[in-house]
């Protein structure tokens, strides 16, 4: 992995998938409705980034799991708990690979959240799997939930003339770079995202408003992808302005290394 001091060596390997080409695309998957944004169901693990948006239907429980890959989770429609947390939108979930959580139970109006993995995952494994211990591997186990984030109205995002950057998740010792932040910019505003060097790689979750990347505009709930050995990417605000979330991922250990 590539770390600070050595910018000049770095590739551009970042990956942009718009919501709205996507969303046309909702399948139905058991009792939930699911939109792949980057990758596709796998039973296999692989090194590609895996990003889905996931509906859960009224009242729907899916049982305490864990899987084999770091994940985000950002819950942004409906309402319903993970494990003793009340999501609140929007409400960001971290998990390391091999930590169990949930179980996940959806509200009476169903529960909506984008699913980021720098890396595939084989499948959940429910922890009630006979000899689940056999499958664990060494991690550190951290699990996070963060408090709500309040996104502006219309009129407050275009009104914006000074950029904010609002820490979610903040770093803690031993996090090895993990946090997340949501960076809020006003009408054609720039700000340069967070440098991923000391990172497992970002994810960047157009949360309100538009964003301008490389002639594209993306719009709510487009992700863009950004490798730790990526640059730190420019962000530009649409017309309306634009906040987005920047989910970095822990520095990789040896498992998610040999992935």
């Amino acid at each position: 992995m590539i770390r600070g001091g050595k910018r000049h060596n770095r590739r551009k390997s970042m990956k942009a998938s718009s919501y709205a080409e996507n969303e046309p695309k909702r399948f139905r998957r058991g009792q939930s409705w699911k939109i792949n944004l980057f990758g596709k169901n796998s039973d296999i693990a692989t090194p590609d980034p895996q990003a889905f948006r996931l509906d859960l239907n009224a009242h729907q429980k899916l049982d305490s799991h864990f899987h084999i890959v770091d994940q985000f989770q950002v819950f942004i429609a409906g309402s319903g708990t993970i494990g003793r947390d009340q999501v609140h939108l929007v409400t960001v979930h971290y998990a390391d690979h091999h930590t169990g959580y949930g179980p996940l139970i959806a509200g009476a109006q169903g529960l909506s959240y984008l699913t980021l993995r720098s890396r595939t995952d084989a499948g959940l494994v429910y922890l009630t799997t006979p000899n689940v211990r056999e499958k664990l591997k060494p991690t550190k186990r951290r699990h996070r939930v963060s408090l709500p984030v309040a996104l502006s109205i219309e009129p407050v995002l275009r009104d914006r003339t000074t950029v904010s950057i609002d820490t979610v998740v903040e770093e803690q010792p031993g996090d090895d770079g993990m946090n997340v932040k949501v960076i809020r910019l006003g009408p054609s505003m720039t700000a340069q995202a967070p440098d991923p060097s000391e990172s497992g790689g970002q994810y960047l979750i157009v949360l309100n408003g538009s964003l301008l990347l490389d002639g594209e505009t993306y719009t709510p709930y487009s992700l863009v992808f950004v490798h730790a050995k990526d640059e730190a990417p420019i962000l530009m605000a649409g017309e309306s302005g634009v906040e987005v979330m920047v989910t970095q991922f822990p520095r990789e250990d040896d498992w998610m290394q040999s992935i």
